[in-house]
């Protein structure tokens, strides 16, 4: 009773000085805080744009759930390419991103890097915060032991 008292009181004091009526009971738990609507603009930015062919390769041979993104020309692929992965030309990703929609995670890979850290951020702008690009591109994923097979 005295709480409840001294709790009125302090409300009504509180009101007469202009602060806010509702005073939280010690006893009582924290609000929750808000949960955001929708992520925000910069989260692609909050997560590594790039993986190292090493790391890519452990995981691939780890059964992680990665697909493999070739964002080099139909010329380059007929050098061989990373079993699994598929075949989207840079210049075809803009028209073409939507296929990438479902995948767990996208790694992209080129060459040697310069192009795939393009598809990545292109995929990013679109909403998908989950593409990477492989750091080195295939010269890095043969380095490390990796194989291509027939494109």
């Amino acid at each position: 009773m005295i709480r409840s008292t001294l709790k009125h009181l302090g409300a009504r004091l509180l009101a007469r000085v202009g602060a806010p009526a509702a005073v939280p009971s010690p006893s009582a738990p924290p609000p929750a805080p808000a949960e955001p609507s929708a992520p925000p603009a910069d989260v692609g930015a909050l997560t590594r744009m790039e993986a190292g062919a090493q790391e890519v390769k452990e995981r691939i041979d780890a059964g992680e759930p990665v697909l493999l993104l070739d964002v080099r020309t139909a010329e380059e692929l007929r050098q061989g390419r990373i079993a699994g992965a598929l075949h989207i030309p840079l210049d075809e990703l803009g028209a073409r991103w939507r296929e990438l929609e479902k995948a767990d995670e996208v790694v992209c890979y080129c060459a040697s890097g310069g192009r795939s850290l393009r598809a990545a951020a292109l995929l990013r702008e679109k909403g998908l915060f989950n593409a990477t690009s492989m750091d080195g591109g295939v010269g890095a994923w043969l380095d490390c032991g990796g194989a291509l097979v027939p494109g």
